[in-house]
């Protein structure tokens, strides 16, 4: 072998090596870009003010939201920040459940005892678990037991208005703000009708909260007497309203009758929210028979609707199928126009795990987004192996 020879042998065995020293592991192309992998797949992506017609009505503020999306089905007045009431009790509920396993035994304190306005008469160092504390404060609406829980679960009312405003931070309200856990006027205590309509969605996102507030009546204990504590729900709709399902009335002389409410008919969830309103139940009869006929439920897609193929341009597999796994039905106005785009890209590169999300559906109404449905990929796409040659010389 002359010099030259020897020479380019060096050199493509110091390659070699190389390639040795690594243990001939493929080089990987980076999968997909996916700008939808940290995205939440399970919520509305916008809201979206469907501007119904809202019916004649003597409530200061009021809304109506489907409770799936918070879309909004009409408002008035609806951003105007009042006193609120003992609809309060909505976030404490909220809060207590999120912090506190509904089945721990408290011991009453004596800040909870004499509480003004509205009562269930808890006496001091009686033991009641948070649950049925719980039913005391949304079916009678007891101002002691919004104080014991707030409380037994926050260490004192202070702390507690901290975690209540805590919560709706991270909710995203703005101008709701809490001094106390039971709803006495207060000029800082106060929130909007749009933002407590959210506060109410999110709460019934909990099984308990959702039992509790559609309870007619319920007993619980007194002083240690099993079943001895007597309570009706002041929510009149649940007695006399078709698919009514909860969830609170409030009223100081400040701040009026408050009331919000629910109901659910054919899988439909809305939920209805007036401030200063002189005639509430009947209001809110009013609302619901509105939102329920010019609005529907509607499928929009269906599990595996949209299954479409994606070259693949690295792989012995030529094409990468992509679908929906879960469908869509939205409340919607009766005769409304939804579309659907598709946002995909033209081609993708392996390595691809089944189950990646690869493109997304995006619903609009009126050119409006209105939820996003997320593609996935129904396969693992290995990358083809490169050759040596190929390794070696890049090709």
């Amino acid at each position: 072998m002359d010099k030259k020879g020897f020479i380019v042998f060096i050199s493509v065995f110091s390659a070699f090596m190389l390639v040795i020293s690594f243990g001939f592991l493929p080089i990987f192309a980076t999968s997909v870009d996916s700008a939808y992998a940290n995205e939440n797949t399970e919520s509305a992506i916008n809201i979206v003010n469907f501007n119904g017609t809202m019916p004649a009505n003597a409530a200061r503020c009021a809304i109506v939201i489907d409770a799936n999306t918070k879309n909004i089905l009409f408002e008035k007045n609806a951003d105007e920040a009042r006193g609120m009431a003992s609809t309060t009790k909505i976030m404490t509920a909220l809060v207590a459940i999120e912090n506190c396993n509904p089945e721990t035994e408290f011991q009453i304190p004596k800040e909870a005892v004499g509480v003004e306005g509205s009562s269930v008469y808890l006496k001091e160092g009686e033991v009641l678990t948070l649950s049925e504390l719980l039913y005391c404060l949304m079916l009678e609406s007891g101002n002691d037991a919004a104080t014991a829980i707030a409380v037994c679960v926050g260490g004192s009312i202070e702390n507690f208005a901290e975690m209540m405003n805590q919560r709706a931070k991270e909710m995203g309200l703005t101008s709701t703000h809490f001094t106390n856990p039971h709803g006495l006027s207060d000029e800082n205590h106060k929130t909007t009708a749009r933002e407590l309509a959210y506060i109410t969605a999110e709460a019934m996102q909990y099984p308990l909260f959702c039992e509790i507030v559609s309870t007619k009546t319920k007993r619980v204990r007194y002083d240690g007497i099993e079943n001895g504590r007597s309570l009706t729900n002041h929510n009149k709709l649940l007695f006399n309203y078709e698919g009514a399902t909860g969830v609170k009335t409030g009223y100081t002389k400040l701040d009026g009758r408050c009331l919000v409410s629910s109901a659910k008919r054919d899988d439909m969830h809305i939920i209805a929210v007036t401030l200063h309103d002189p005639s509430p139940t009947s209001t809110h009869k009013t609302l619901l028979d509105n939102a329920f006929k010019d609005f529907e439920l509607a499928e929009i897609i269906k599990p595996y609707d949209i299954t479409t193929e994606i070259p693949v341009t690295n792989s012995e597999d030529m094409f990468l199928s992509v679908t929906n796994k879960k469908g869509l039905s939205l409340c919607l106005p009766k005769d409304s126009n939804m579309t659907v785009e598709l946002d995909i890209p033209e081609t993708i590169q392996a390595p691809i795990e089944e189950g990646e999300i690869i493109g997304k559906a995006i619903c609009k109404y009126n050119e409006e987004t209105v939820y996003i449905i997320y593609l996935e990929s129904t396969e693992t796409v290995i990358e083809k192996k490169k050759s040596f040659f190929e390794l070696l010389f890049g090709k």
